[in-house]
């Protein structure tokens, strides 16, 4: 039964790939639209990810097996990029490393989820304890994922994203056929594919100039390199740096918990760990390389949610999102942006994980 699952996904791959995108969109609007709607939203939102997921792991290995072909009818080779180097890389030198992060992939697509039915079954009070409960997983898996990287910083995902984008592809091969694996070459290490010496010389009928190939061929530094050297080992500095971002979201939980959800200390103390952790990792890094640039981005968009998080958003944020919303109700298009704010606000304050970037 999965054989025939994945045959179909892989030979549908750009219907599947619209049917997902569909469904996703539609998560967004349900929001407000229905008791209950935001439940509902969730759940689909959530096996969405998870659905996704699995059908990325099937396209990636039928183009590792020659399955998927691109407009032209050539077989489709997968570029991986730093990102998907790294942490593929990572999972297959540690099994501590590929459990952890497949774990906390996870939790965090079902997070949110998991905060809605508890408060709906659970009560208030009870939420919070599974709100706390997840953090603490959270933070495990995280120190797990330090310590099996080599005292390197985490990155906010931790599975390698699509590497085909099913847009791009043609007329899909058979899954029974594969692909002359005499074509590609595999490290053992690097888990990289390169086009093998016989495929070349019979590409060039026999007149290949391998000096002139490897020539014309250059590679990326990072793109060849070991996912050891993708990163850099945190000094002291910045390891205490890094632990202080992996803390921060259960000591803002445990603060919320004993001095309110809507108290200014919680609030203050969260930015304080935030931004001491970000200048203690950007002192010990001081030429950050590819991944540490883009995640040292993504923290930074992070603090973006202190301004709805509770109390600054009650007391600043929200009364200018309603002016907005009302301002966007009445004009073409993009009164659907403001139907959004006014449906999400509640979910802003009700809910931690909407607002919690952890």
């Amino acid at each position: 039964m999965l054989q025939k699952y994945a045959s179909f996904v892989v030979n549908n791959a750009a219907q599947v790939n619209s049917i997902e995108n569909g469904l996703r969109t539609l998560t967004y609007v349900l929001p407000g639209r229905f008791a209950d709607a935001e439940l509902a939203s969730e759940a689909i939102y959530t096996l969405l990810s998870f659905v996704g997921v699995y059908h990325d792991k099937l396209l990636a290995q039928a183009a590792i097996k020659g399955l998927l072909v691109d407009k032209q009818g050539q077989p489709l080779k997968l570029d991986p990029t730093v990102f998907n180097r790294y942490h593929g890389q990572m999972a297959h030198a540690s099994d501590v490393y590929r459990v952890a992060a497949h774990v906390l992939s996870c939790v965090q697509y079902a997070e949110k989820l998991v905060e809605m039915v508890a408060a709906k079954r659970l009560g208030n009070r009870r939420r919070w304890q599974v709100v706390t409960w997840i953090e603490i997983t959270k933070v495990v898996l995280r120190l797990a994922l330090l310590r099996a990287s080599g005292q390197r910083m985490v990155t906010g995902a931790v599975v390698p994203e699509r590497e085909v984008d099913p847009g791009s592809l043609g007329s899909t091969k058979h899954m029974e056929q594969g692909v002359d694996a005499k074509k590609q070459w595999k490290g053992g290490r690097s888990r990289l594919s390169f086009t093998s010496v016989r495929e070349i010389l019979q590409q060039a009928e026999g007149n290949a100039d391998l000096g002139a190939f490897v020539a014309n061929s250059p590679q990326n530094a990072e793109r060849i390199a070991p996912a050891s050297s993708l990163m850099h080992r945190l000094n002291a500095l910045g390891l205490t740096g890094e632990l202080l971002f992996i803390l921060r979201p259960l000591i803002y939980v445990l603060s919320m918990r004993k001095l309110g959800a809507n108290n200014w200390r919680a609030w203050a103390l969260s930015l304080l760990i935030e931004l001491t952790s970000r200048q203690m990792l950007r002192s010990d890094i001081n030429v950050p390389r590819t991944l540490e640039r883009d995640e040292m981005a993504r923290r930074k968009w992070l603090f973006v949610y202190y301004l709805v998080r509770m109390p600054f958003f009650e007391q600043f944020t929200e009364k200018r999102l309603s002016r907005v919303a009302m301002w966007c109700s009445n004009k073409p298009v993009i009164s659907l942006l403001g139907s959004l704010i006014q449906d999400y606000q509640p979910l802003w304050k009700q809910y931690y994980f909407y607002t919690a970037g952890s």
